[in-house]
């Protein structure tokens, strides 16, 4: 059964109104507010809000302008850092939610992305900080002339959308990938130039950052994940400026190591390391 929720709105401060969504057990120990990752939505990651709120862990999401049930041209976004805006609001909300409780920020695939340049940028004091199949180096299946070509399509044809990707890349599960295919609140379309240009810039700035950033920080992936490469969570690993660093390394997982055949063992590994961290 899935975990109890509460729908609620909020606006970033361009005025974009956000659909977010808390499961939120009695006076939870801590709060995890999570960046979903690109074409997908808050809604999808009930299966760690079930396990955590079983730990006393609170979980909240929103939808990024241009996913789920948040407005606007699906995926698309004019500048990454528009995404930090969401953030910002979505933080606000967990602050309030926590109540003076320890707050973790987490981030999957873009949302990795999005996630690590928000605490770069706005420097603001969290409890730890997740990364799951995070953003940080394209995968194997995303066409190498399109990488290339990015820069000049984000500037002349910034809504072209190129190759879909394959939903199998997602997992082994046939049942977890039909779900994601069935989701009307994901979008099956390929991602548009200017989110895959501004992808890529933010991923050389995030490795730039890396360095100078000292929080905890877990990073997660499948060592078979195709459409972000685990080097790149190896490489902000061994760059990452604090000495509290856990790198997961799931063999056999695919992009979505939560909805893989090693799920139960993903979610209690993660949910630990934050438990861990909340004396």
């Amino acid at each position: 059964m899935a975990p109890q929720s509460t729908l609620f709105e909020l606006y970033a401060a361009d005025g974009v109104k956000l659909s977010g969504q808390a499961w939120l057990p009695p006076a939870p120990r801590a709060v995890v507010a999570v960046v979903h990752g690109i074409a997908e939505h808050a809604g999808r990651y009930a299966f760690l809000a079930d396990r955590a709120n079983q730990c006393g862990l609170g979980v909240v999401s929103a939808d990024l302008r241009g996913h789920g049930r948040s407005p606007g041209e699906r995926s698309y976004v004019e500048r990454f850092d528009d995404y930090l805006l969401d953030v910002d609001a979505l933080m606000a909300k967990a602050r309030e939610l926590a109540a003076g409780r320890p707050l973790f920020l987490m981030g999957h695939s873009m949302g990795g992305a999005i996630a690590l340049r928000w605490l770069a940028q706005r420097k603001q004091p969290v409890a730890g900080l997740i990364l799951s199949s995070a953003a940080l180096k394209i995968g194997g299946d995303v066409p190498r002339l399109l990488v290339a070509l990015a820069p000049l399509l984000s500037r002349w044809l910034p809504h072209l959308r190129g190759t879909r990707l394959d939903p199998a890349t997602i997992s082994r599960d046939p049942a977890a990938v039909a779900a994601y295919v069935n989701d009307p609140l994901v979008s099956l379309l390929a991602p548009p130039a200017r989110t895959g240009a501004e992808l890529l810039q933010a991923m050389e700035a995030n490795r730039a950052a890396a360095a100078g950033l000292a929080l905890p920080v877990y990073l997660f992936h499948g060592d078979a994940d195709r459409l972000t490469d685990p080097d790149g969570s190896r490489d902000i690993h061994e760059r990452w400026g604090g000495s509290d660093k856990t790198l997961r390394l799931w063999p056999g997982s695919r992009h979505e190591t939560f909805n893989d055949l090693d799920r139960e063992g993903v979610v209690a590994e993660l949910l630990g390391w934050i438990l861990a961290r909340c004396a």
